[in-house]
Formats: C-alpha cells, structure tokens, sequence
C-alpha cells in the first residue's frame, strides 16, 4: 500500500507498512500443551486476542489452559484424539461456529524431536514413523486452516515454528523451510501469508543466552511476523 501526495505537480509514492489487528482475532495454537506453546497463548492473549489451545495429551493441555486463563478469559482448549485429518477437521468446524468468521492465525508448532544415534539400538524405521507422524500433523493444521480462511475471505497468516535447535535436527529445518515458501507462493492469490521461524543454529549459542531469552525472541518474532502484512514466505532465525 502506498500514500500518493500532490506537490508542484509531482505525484510522490510514500509507502505505508500495513499491520494485521491482533486484537479479536482468532489465533489457534498447536502442541499447546509445551511450555513453548503455552508462552505463546499467553502473550497473545496479553494482546487480545482468541487464543485456541491444541494438543493431543490432555494433562498438557489442563495446565496450559490453567497457566493461560488469569492473562485473559478468552481462552479455549480442544483436546485431540489423535492427529490425523479427521480429529482435526472437526477443530475448525466447532471455531466457525464459535467465532462470526473462523480463524486468522495458526500457529503451527513442530514439537522436538531427539536426534537419532547411530551407536544407540535405535530402530531406523520407528524414527522414520515419528518424523512422516510430524510432517503430517504439519500439513493437515495449515491445509484446513487455510481452507476456511479462504471459505471466510479471510486476509490470514500461517506461522510455522520450531523449537528444535537446528544443530540437534536439520530435518525439522529443512520441512519448515520448504514448506513456509511453498505454501506462501500457492497462497499469496487469496491474501493469506505464510512465514517460518528456526531457533538458534547451535545449542551452545542458546544456552549461552539463555532457554527463557531464546523463547522470547521465538515469540517476538511470531507477534513480528503475524502482525507484519509485508512479511510473506520468509523463514526468520532467532540467534
């Protein structure tokens, strides 16, 4: 968007940064129940907005909801049976019918996955299982998130976050990158945005800084990105 001024007959172009309201906005938080995502429904809810919490275990979810509700009372939990397409799909069904427009923000939070060790009795194909289990889980949240805000004629955004150090696991790396810019590139027609976030490239780096410092910068720059109309299949790195 630009403001275009008249002066002794010369059109300026004066770009203006555009900003998403957070405030009232449907934000939906999955593996809610970590202490990453539970951070992060606070300090939405600190800017409020609707925060939905989503996991699949259900003490998890108790306590997040319970270190969540003294920020705000507007928000919700949804415990999964599982992951798979059909316990999900019911998720967006009951938001639309909760909220008058259906949701505006996922925050797609890929949980840690140890490092496989190759001198460990380690089954190859159980690990194999755990990270296609993640890469699904991945996609089925932002495919039917997307699907609705785009039933809604919603401008919304898609955040995929990490909060596996990438020294510990590149895979994790890899899939968000690929799919933040594939998913912005298909989505960008229908003016929903697509962003990724890595933590710190070496785990010496973040327990120098610090476990809590490096969540904040995670969660600053979820708010960044979220609010931020210009930003759109980028991958930030939190150092």
């Amino acid at each position: 968007m630009a403001l275009c001024l008249r002066a002794l007959g010369i059109f300026y172009l004066i770009p203006m940064r555009c900003y998403m309201n957070i405030q009232n906005s449907v934000v939906v938080i999955t593996s809610a129940g970590s202490h990453l995502g539970q951070n992060l429904a606070q300090h939405f809810l600190s800017l409020n907005a609707n925060v939905i919490l989503v996991d699949n275990n259900e003490a998890s979810l108790n306590q997040a909801l319970h270190h969540c509700q003294p920020y705000s009372s507007h928000v919700f939990q949804y415990l999964l049976d599982d992951e798979s397409f059909e316990s999900v799909q019911p998720l967006f069904s009951s938001i639309n019918q909760q909220f008058d427009k259906g949701i505006d923000v996922l925050i797609n939070l890929y949980p840690s996955l140890p490092s496989p060790s190759l001198i460990k009795d380690e089954q190859i194909d159980s690990y194999s299982r755990q990270y296609s289990k993640l890469a699904a889980t991945m996609l089925c949240f932002s495919k039917l998130a997307a699907r609705h805000m785009l039933h809604n004629q919603k401008r919304g955004v898609i955040v995929n976050l990490s909060s596996q150090e990438q020294d510990s696991l590149s895979q994790p790396s890899s899939l968000i990158s690929e799919f933040t810019q594939n998913w912005a590139k298909e989505l960008m027609p229908f003016n929903i945005r697509v962003g990724g976030i890595l933590p710190s490239r070496s785990e010496r780096h973040t327990k120098h800084r610090g476990w809590a410092k490096s969540h904040d910068e995670l969660i600053r720059n979820t708010e960044y990105i979220v609010e931020n109309e210009y930003f759109n299949g980028r991958i930030l790195d939190s150092y």
